[in-house]
């Protein structure tokens, strides 16, 4: 498939679409989950 394809802007215009937003949001959710699995298995800690 060509660049100049009419197929192939068509497709590279839908990706510009649909993952600029979902760009950046999936560092916080890692982290939250990295968080939760340690606390699963570690216990909750409570600091007196």
């Amino acid at each position: 498939m060509e660049r100049n394809d009419k197929c192939y802007q068509t497709y590279v215009q839908i990706l510009k679409e649909e993952l600029i937003p979902a760009m950046g949001c999936t560092e916080p959710i890692a982290i939250a989950y990295a968080a939760a699995a340690a606390r699963e298995l570690l216990g909750a800690c409570r600091i007196k």
